[in-house]
This record gives C-alpha cells, structure tokens and sequence, in this order.
C-alpha cells in the first residue's frame, strides 16, 4: 500500500504574526498621533463679534434653529447650540432648539467621530475662514451672485456670452487676481486655480466618459433641472426655509437627461451625489482604460510572476478612494460644527436684503452707504458699492417671483438658489464636497501615473451625445483632469449657491498654478488631500508587497513624495 500525503494545513507561527500585526498598529497610531495638532485652531472671530455688538448668530451658521421675522436667530436656540457642541454628545445635541422642526440638523455628532485609518479629524488645523466684513467674502459673494446668473450658459458657449464677459470685467474690477489668485477670463472663470483647471472644456472627462462598473455600461448622462427656475428669490419663501418650516428637498423639477452642459446639470450633479462616487467613478474609468500604474506600485517591475487583485489591484484601489472621501467628511465636519460654523452665501445675501429694504437700519435708498452698513460690512462695503451685479441680480429675482407667482412680485438681493431647500443645514466651512472630492483623487493621483488623457471626449447637440475632442493647445492630461474633478465637484457647489469659493479651493495671490508659494490654506481641498496623504501613509505599510515611494504633484503646485 502506498501512503497517502498528509493533508495536515501548514504550520503557521500565530503568535509572531500576532505580534508583527500589533506592532504595525502600534507604529501608525504613533505616526497618527505624532500629527496630531495640540494648539488651539484659527478660527476668524466673527462669533464673538457678532455677540459683543448685539447680534448673536448674525454672521454664524443658524439654519433649522428658530428665528425672528427678519430671519435673525432667536439668541437662547443659537447658544442651546453652541452649549451642545461644547459637549459632543448624542444626548446634549437632543436639546437644541429648533424652529419648525421640517428640517433638522445635519449629523453633528460626526465632528466627534474618530478615525483608525489616517490622522485623526480632530487635529487638523486650516486656515480661519474670511471673517464675514472682509473684501474676500464680499468679492466672493459677488462670484456667487454671477454664478446663479450665469447657471443656464453652455460651458461651450462662455466664450461667446456678453453676460461672462460682464461677469469676469466686474470680477477683475472688484481685485478678484489679489483675493484669490487668477484673472478671470471666459477659459478661466468659475474654475480652480490647480494645475489643469484651465485647460480644455469645463467638465472634467472623468464626469463626462461612459465607462464599465463590472459587467454594466454607466453612462454619464444624467438628469437635468429645468432651466431658468431659481428658488429663495423673496423673503417669505426665505424665511421658511431657513427657519426649517417647510422641507422642500426633493421637489426639483427636471425635464430630461444629458451630459452635463451648464452649471444647472453640474448643481444637480453635485446635489444627490455620494461621497465616494466622483473618486469612484474616476478610479474605475482609469482602470478600464489600463491606465499606468504609478512607480511605487511594484507589479509589472518588480513583481512579474503574479498580478495585484486584493491588494494594489481594482479591488484595493477602488475602495481607497470611497474610503478617502468617508473619512475626509470627518475632517470636515470637526472644522464645521467645532471650530467655524460659518454662514452660508444664501444668509449673507439676506444681510445685504435686509438693508436693501430698510428692515435694518440705514435708507432704503442708500442701503450700501450708511454707517450701520459699514460697521457691519466693513471692508466689504467698499464692494458693494462698485460692483455691478446687484442690480441684474434685483431685476433676475424680480422676474422669478413673477414667473413662479411668489408672494413678493417686486425683486431682492437674495441669492437666487439652484434648489428648492437651499443650503444644507451644516455650517459652510469647509465644503465637505471640496474635501471629500480632494481626498478621493489624491489617492487616484498616488495610484495611477500621469500622462495623456486618452480619447478625451466633450458634449454636443446640447448634451444629447459625446464626441471626440481635438486638443487646442495644452493637452489634457490624467492628473490635470483630476485636478479637474475636484474644481468640478468643489465649484459646481458654488455655483448651485451653496459654498463660498474659500470653502473649497486655496485663495491669495499664490495659490494660482505657475507662482510661487502654496496660497492662503483654505477650503476643503487641502484638507482632503493631506488626509488622503495620511492615510495612504498608512495603508502602504500593511502591504506585503515593497511599495515604492508615491509621487505626484499637490494642488498647490509642490511635489509629494513619501
């Protein structure tokens, strides 16, 4: 009789594994830990201003709580607020006092959530936002106020549309270049000053190519709202929306599909979307393509006898960049509810409303020019008193309360809103979009190589089908087009009436592509990205594979490597 070989598993040392896999844990909390900012956070101050003059909560994030005519917030919901986030409990933010109740509060207790995967939300440190009376955050709301104008214009059209030549000559006149660090031109408006940005059609490829989700064909066209609807344009509507009286969510009227073509499609784009889909979507589409791995990846150099699946293969990348955007909410919603709980651009032009209509103080006839004005204002005041937009902006929302037979037929300065509900109720800064957006192409730029976008393609016949697009110049490439994505993803918000430009991108005269130095820090694009950096940090260690050293450029400009 001939033996059998035994079918007793192969031996294994538990314990030193045990011992290896507690070590590594050990090594990355240290590194986690090591990032960790101890020092007080920037914030801009604008809360305590606002206290010390009489007007509580006037500059702050306030939406859902309760408020009076005016829209101002009642002073005891504003601080059962700031009471519950001094707690961070489930059982503390159960005591805020809302107003109507329609419309509740967006997930605060997850600014106290931690993180086993990169560096900790709550040791990050960003820049302070803009305090509400500076040039910055007036010229920014004029950009916002320009944007709802300019929501149904071809993106393929700005070079021929008076209204975007209007936009970029006021922007330019009011010192947009200073504040946030490039000349507005038809090619360059409404776009991030990343490397990229400004090159090619608006849209970045990785929102407009069909691709593969395993075996089901995804095409990029998607639904669009009805164009020419604007929302918020009276007070009424206003008031009850922002003291959370009605909840219109979900009651967008859209009248077909297409390609995004205008900044209306790109607002709804940005509306229902998840947190991991743009990086998703991006990291799937380069995987269909064979895009290049980058160098630190070793398969195909020096692995060649087997290929990545679970670990540095479709199924590990992919997930990194959901993960990456999760997380990077986390990053932002500490800044959010803890630190800056800025208001929204839908409440600061109802500041500038309420002195239009004489509800404030001052003269109607002078809103912008008395002292009530410049004391709040400050150096923003000097801004509304040159630009040209307000009064398009009086005359647009004039003819909306007319044409959607609202209360108030005559028109406002309010900020005409792409939907129905108007900003989310979670404070402005940082756009959680902009963070999560950042973070999930970053890890998408260590993955993948840069190179030559292949077969870039653009929308025609108004977004009904994509055709080949023929480089003019600059060619688009890989990254460029991530860099692309999160412009996209952070401004589309903008211009939907959402985010300040300073919520998302980097701002200052150097935070243009081509200059010197890394801008002022602001906005979740940063954020994002260097939590991606933390956490690819980390997960490169738990590799067996030797992963090489990951390189690309940040959005500052400035080379990573690590």
């Amino acid at each position: 009789m001939v033996d059998c070989p035994s079918n007793t598993a192969q031996q294994h040392d538990y314990e030193a594994r045990r011992t290896e896999a507690a070590d590594l844990r050990d090594q990355q909390r240290d590194a986690a830990a090591n990032e960790f900012n101890v020092t007080s956070a920037p914030v801009n101050g604008d809360e305590v201003r606002f206290k010390n003059i009489g007007l509580p909560g006037f500059a702050s994030f306030t939406k859902s709580l309760t408020h009076n005519a005016n829209g101002l917030v009642d002073p005891s919901s504003f601080q059962s607020l700031l009471d519950a986030l001094q707690v961070g409990t489930q059982e503390a933010l159960e005591q805020v006092q809302l107003g109507g109740g329609k419309r509740q509060l967006v997930n605060p207790l997850n600014a106290f959530s931690f993180e086993l995967i990169g560096n900790d939300s709550n040791g990050a440190r960003m820049a302070a936002a803009p305090t509400f009376d500076s040039r910055s955050t007036a010229i920014d709301m004029v950009e916002r106020y320009w944007m709802a104008l300019c929501r149904d214009i071809p993106f393929d059209q700005y070079a021929n549309s008076g209204l975007i030549q209007a936009a970029c000559d006021d922007l330019n006149a009011l010192g947009f270049d200073e504040q946030f660090g490039f000349v507005c031109t038809p090619q360059t408006v409404f776009r991030a000053p990343y490397e990229g940005c400004d090159v090619g059609p608006h849209v970045s490829q990785f929102l407009l190519q069909d691709f593969n989700f395993g075996n089901q064909p995804i095409r990029q066209q998607q639904r669009y709202p009805r164009p020419g609807v604007d929302y918020m344009t009276d007070l009424n509507s206003w008031n009850q929306v922002n003291n959370g009286d009605i909840d219109p969510s979900g009651t967008d009227i859209l009248d077909g599909s297409r390609y995004i073509t205008t900044m209306r499609d790109a607002g709804q784009w940005v509306h229902i979307d998840l947190p991991h889909q743009a990086g998703l979507w991006a990291t799937l589409m380069l995987l269909g393509q064979k895009a290049a791995a980058s160098k630190a990846i070793p398969y195909g150099v020096d692995i060649t006898t087997s290929v990545p699946f679970g670990s540095l293969g479709a199924p590990d990348i992919s997930i990194q960049a959901g993960m990456a955007g999760v997380y990077a909410l986390k990053h932002a919603w500490f800044q959010k509810w803890c630190l800056h709980r800025r208001l929204r651009p839908e409440v600061y032009a109802q500041r500038l409303e309420l002195f239009r209509s004489g509800l404030l103080g001052g003269h109607a006839d002078t809103p912008c020019n008395n002292e009530k004005f410049n004391e709040l204002f400050g150096a923003g005041a000097d801004v509304w008193r040159h630009t040209e937009v307000l009064d398009r902006i009086y005359e647009h929302n004039r003819q909306q309360n007319i044409a959607q037979n609202r209360c108030d037929r005559n028109g406002s300065w309010l900020l005409p809103m792409a939907f129905p509900e108007g900003s989310p109720t979670h404070p402005a800064y940082p756009g959680g979009h902009s963070a999560f957006a950042a973070a999930s192409a970053t890890v998408a730029k260590a993955y993948f190589a840069d190179g030559l976008f292949p077969n870039p393609k653009v929308p025609v016949e108004g977004g009904s089908k994509l055709v080949d697009y023929h480089t003019k110049g600059e060619p688009l490439t890989i990254h460029g087009e991530l860099n692309k994505l999160i412009s996209n993803v952070t401004l589309f918000r903008d211009g939907a009436g959402m985010h300040w430009r300073t919520d998302g991108t980097l701002s200052g005269r150097n935070a243009g592509h081509g200059r010197p130095g890394t801008g002022i820090e602001t906005g979740g694009n940063l954020l994002g990205e260097r939590l991606a950096i933390s956490m690819l940090r980390d997960t490169r260690y738990t590799y067996r594979e030797t992963v090489g050293t990951f390189e690309f450029q940040s959005i500052t400009g400035n080379p990573v490597r690590f």
